[in-house]
């Protein structure tokens, strides 16, 4: 009578097949054991990438696999789970073995490979050895390979590695491209003995929008039009002498340039307050104010518009530890910077704190529980702070827009500036699944050079009173 292979044989088959291409897509080496088999199938060892992406490098980690394949093995199946029963001979020598094994089934109806962390769960699993002895999989948390690359590493007890160069991540920056800027600078002669403090305390005496201006060199520079006749500064220049010039020769020349950035910067604040926010001139930032007679945090529900996740954040909140009684504001600096040919909106997520909402609490005070707060936040809060800020800001719009005039003369995009990087940082959110976008993460150096990148940065921005 000839030998004869069962069916049972080619679904074993199948299933070390498949871990096989699985172990393989992980960017590590499988071994499959055919000699002096007693309770193990194979062995997987791990491997890292290269720096440069170039292949991998050994780390002298290997785990034990111990494999099942079909359905005999799979009982009380449901959509979500299964269970898989097993000798307890076997799960002692698994369990006392001195190298890390794992558990992977073939699971034939569902074509999927599942596994499980042996001594991880012997050491988790209460009463493991009471029979019926088992292994319960879930089938979302247990698909092999795991989605996540450091349970692996885990298992292997090797240190994930930090950087990977097998993929590419989206950098974010806290830079808001300006779509749209005050495209002319209007002039006129002022008159005797008037400066920019005198007139600004004249124009806030009678409660009246003051539109951003500056007084240099004997002339009212403005961005609103002295040309309309209900322009609250044509009473302070010679309307007869009214000119314009484009911003493009403001952006030229480093002192103008820093007249126009500071303009640009009080229509910012006069449009954040109409965005019901308050700005705090010793510490230059911009925060959310508490409600007015009650001590209840306030709250404001968001939509990130990077991942159309909604929430709820905290932007003040009244706190009483021991002695200290406090405020803690969410806050921001804001400020206009030019690269090269573009105008970008900086966002710098911050805290403020106050006694009572508007003053300032000690700044010796602070010091703790500001580190205290953001010692607890990595990159992604920081981002999800930005990303706040800006849509905030859009007050429900596609982007930021702020109004001179009737008009809108600021356009803000409110997702940040961004690009690509050819490595990512593992388990990173920001891992790159996106089509190729047109800018790249070297947008700036095409701009212009370090050196004048670093001296924009430094450079102050006179936010003025």
């Amino acid at each position: 009578m000839p030998k004869i292979v069962r069916n049972s044989k080619f679904q074993e088959l199948k299933g070390l097949d498949r871990i096989q291409f699985a172990v393989h897509e992980m960017k590590c080496l499988w071994r499959e054991l055919n000699k002096d088999d007693i309770g193990i199938d194979g062995e997987i060892e791990i491997l890292q990438p290269k720096p440069d992406g170039k292949g991998a490098i050994p780390t002298n980690k290997i785990i034990k696999v111990q494999a099942k394949s079909g359905k005999s093995y799979v009982k009380y199946d449901t959509a979500d789970g299964f269970q898989v029963p097993v000798d307890k001979d076997d799960l002692e020598y698994w369990a006392k073995s001195n190298y890390p094994i794992i558990f992977i089934i073939y699971h034939p109806d569902d074509d999927q490979l599942y596994w499980k962390d042996i001594k991880g769960y012997v050491k988790n699993v209460p009463d493991v050895f009471r029979p019926p002895i088992k292994f319960v999989f879930d089938k979302k948390a247990d698909l092999f390979p795991p989605q996540n690359p450091s349970h692996i590493y885990e298992v292997a007890q090797v240190s994930i590695p930090r950087v990977r160069t097998d993929q590419q991540e989206k950098l974010f920056s806290n830079l808001f491209l300006v779509q749209r800027v005050p495209k002319t600078i209007w002039a006129a002669p002022a008159l005797t003995n008037l400066d920019h403090a005198s007139i600004q305390a004249i124009l806030r005496s009678r409660k009246v929008f003051v539109p951003p201006f500056a007084v240099e060199r004997g002339n009212i520079y403005t961005l609103s039009k002295l040309e309309n006749l209900d322009c609250v500064l044509r009473e302070f220049c010679n309307t007869t002498k009214i000119s314009s010039e484009p911003e493009s020769n403001w952006r030229i020349n480093k002192d103008y340039r820093r007249s126009y950035v500071s303009m640009l910067n009080r229509l910012l604040r006069a449009y954040a307050y109409h965005c019901n926010l308050r700005y705090t001139k010793e510490f230059r930032r911009f925060y959310f104010p508490k409600n007015e007679n009650s001590l209840e945090p306030v709250k404001i529900k968001w939509t990130s518009q990077r991942t159309k996740f909604k929430d709820e954040r905290t932007v003040a909140e009244y706190y009483h530890y021991g002695v200290d009684y406090f405020w803690r504001h969410l806050a921001a600096g804001l400020n206009f910077r030019l690269f090269g040919p573009s105008w970008f909106l900086e966002i710098n997520p911050k805290y403020f704190f106050t006694t009572d909402g508007e003053t300032a609490w000690d700044s010796e005070k602070v010091g703790p529980y500001t580190t205290s707060k953001k010692s607890s936040e990595r990159n992604p809060h920081v981002l999800n702070h930005v990303l706040f800020w800006a849509q905030y800001l859009s007050q429900g719009k596609h982007n930021i827009q702020i109004r001179l005039d009737g008009e809108v003369v600021l356009k803000i995009e409110k997702m940040p500036f961004a690009g690509l990087a050819n490595f990512a940082i593992t388990d990173d959110p920001a891992i790159y699944k996106e089509p190729p976008e047109i800018r790249q993460m070297d947008f700036l150096s095409q701009f212009f050079s370090e050196d004048e990148f670093e001296s924009e940065m430094n450079e102050d921005d006179h936010i003025e009173d």
